[in-house]
């Protein structure tokens, strides 16, 4: 047998499951290709942006931290100092988090700061490591005979991983823009957060190559892309099959028992993410299968499925994962 998107079922336990892969769950589903005008146009500023800067903050979704890891940002900040924070601590399992963190730090490395954002979790933690940072900066300045001044700081991230309202914690006010839609912050402005420190919000950077279609349909499952970029049944189908897997190979990063006890439905009694989606619309929806998709969606990304993590590292290659 084989399911309506292709992908071919086994059968496990008296019922049909699907076989899924990371890659096969978007290779039969439309191309995700987003990189609109202010993201290029900042890209291209960001040389020139990062040569004011002394340290840089690396904000990463928790839920994933490998989709959200810019290729060329090592190469950006060069011999500057930097600060990795993984957001929305909230919404991954304690267990998840405490693996990526030992894959990022590797051997001897310094371990993520692990932030919530929006409830304020791990801010101070947060500015001790940009002061630190800042510290080591002038010390080096003072080594070379220069004048130490208060440390100039970027936080760089994809779109909606929640710079801004990370800099509205670490002010202590509402200063920047911040709304819950990427691509919000659309220019550069410097804030401080201390006497010591002064922050730049700078747009979300996305890569000028286009990246995997796995990685971008984990950008738009946790809203990390605009949904102009993609459809959204499609991108709804993907995390249903994704979190099947997840939960299969991973029960520690995903459990689908809320999922479960939410809508009725088992998604491993379907044969496809589409076929969960339609089951879904018959039961909950009177049949609206773009408002089952979007329930999914927005469920998903607001915790109401329980904390998830849909990417694990391999803990026996990595040394300070990046």
């Amino acid at each position: 047998a084989s399911s309506a998107v292709g992908r071919p079922l086994v059968e496990v336990a008296g019922r049909s499951r699907v076989v899924l892969a990371s890659e096969s769950i978007t290779a039969t589903r439309p191309v995700i290709d987003w990189y609109p005008g202010h993201i290029a146009k900042a890209e291209r500023l960001m040389s020139e942006v990062l040569s004011m800067v002394d340290v840089v903050v690396e904000l990463r979704d928790a839920r994933i931290p490998s989709s959200t890891a810019h290729p060329m940002l090592t190469t950006w900040i060069g011999s500057r100092g930097h600060v990795l924070a993984l957001n929305r601590m909230d919404s991954a399992p304690e267990f998840a988090l405490a693996q990526w963190s030992q894959a990022i730090a590797g051997a001897d490395g310094p371990k993520p700061v692990l932030v919530d954002a929006k409830k304020g979790a791990g801010v101070d933690e947060l500015r001790r490591a940009i002061l630190q940072e800042g510290k080591y900066v002038n010390e080096r300045r003072k080594r070379r005979g220069i004048n130490p001044r208060p440390v100039r700081a970027a936080i760089l991230g994809y779109p909606n991983v929640g710079k801004s309202a990370l800099i509205n914690r670490l002010v202590g006010r509402r200063k920047a823009k911040s709304e819950n839609r990427p691509g919000v912050t659309r220019g550069f402005c410097w804030v401080r957060i201390d006497p010591q420190v002064q922050l730049l919000d700078s747009p979300g950077i996305i890569p000028a190559k286009q990246v995997s279609q796995r990685t971008a349909y984990h950008l738009a499952m946790c809203d990390d892309i605009g949904s102009a970029a993609y459809d959204t049944r499609s991108v709804a189908a993907a995390l249903v099959e994704t979190l099947v897997l997840a939960e299969r190979e991973r029960p520690s990063y995903v459990r689908l028992g809320k999922m479960r006890e939410r809508w009725g439905i088992d998604p491993e009694d379907c044969s496809c993410g589409e076929e969960y989606i339609n089951a879904l619309a018959e039961v909950r929806f009177t049949g609206d299968v773009q408002r089952a998709a979007t329930t999914i969606l927005k469920d998903f990304r607001m915790g109401m499925l329980g904390k998830m993590c849909l990417e694990w590292p391999n803990l026996e290659e990595a040394d300070g994962f990046t």
